[in-house]
């Protein structure tokens, strides 16, 4: 064999290795998976269900509970922040199949959440496999202990 066809054969499996590894992640359209926000996610729910995806949102204040018999962890998600005095609107429902959890996810924490949703009967519930909490700000945790007026200036 020459030279030149060694490395035509060569190129050719790298080619289909290549076109596999690209079909096999992006056939579910997982692979570059942007979030969707708790009101865009609402209004196309029914079309979703089973399908992998990600959620953005805020933990709805004192609903977090830990369950230890079956290792997983039930909240609730809302589209804005618990201490942003907005009404806190329509909540969706997690079950995070795992008992680990990041530092910063606690009540009001900014989380995107990537699972399926899945229908109950009753209700509909996202089950998360991976559940992110977003750091705060260290300039917004300042600017918020000491108060800020409207048009952003600090108050003191």
């Amino acid at each position: 064999m020459s030279k030149g066809t060694q490395i035509a054969i060569g190129a050719s499996i790298i080619a289909m290795l290549l076109g596999w590894f690209a079909w096999t992640n992006l056939r579910e359209g997982v692979a570059f998976q942007y979030y969707k926000n708790l009101d865009e996610f609402m209004v196309q729910s029914a079309s979703l269900e089973g399908r992998p995806l990600r959620v953005h949102g805020y933990v709805a204040n004192e609903s977090i509970y830990r369950n230890l018999d079956d290792k997983n962890v039930r909240f609730s998600v809302q589209n804005d922040p618990p201490h942003s005095g907005l009404a806190a609107g329509r909540t969706l429902e997690v079950l995070f199949l795992g008992l680990e959890t990041p530092d910063m996810f606690k009540d009001g924490a900014e989380v995107v959440i990537e699972g399926r949703l899945r229908d109950e009967g009753t209700e509909t519930i996202f089950l998360a496999d991976n559940l992110m909490a977003k750091c705060p700000s260290k300039f917004q945790a300042e600017g918020q202990a000491m108060g800020s007026g409207p048009g952003g200036e600090l108050k003191l």
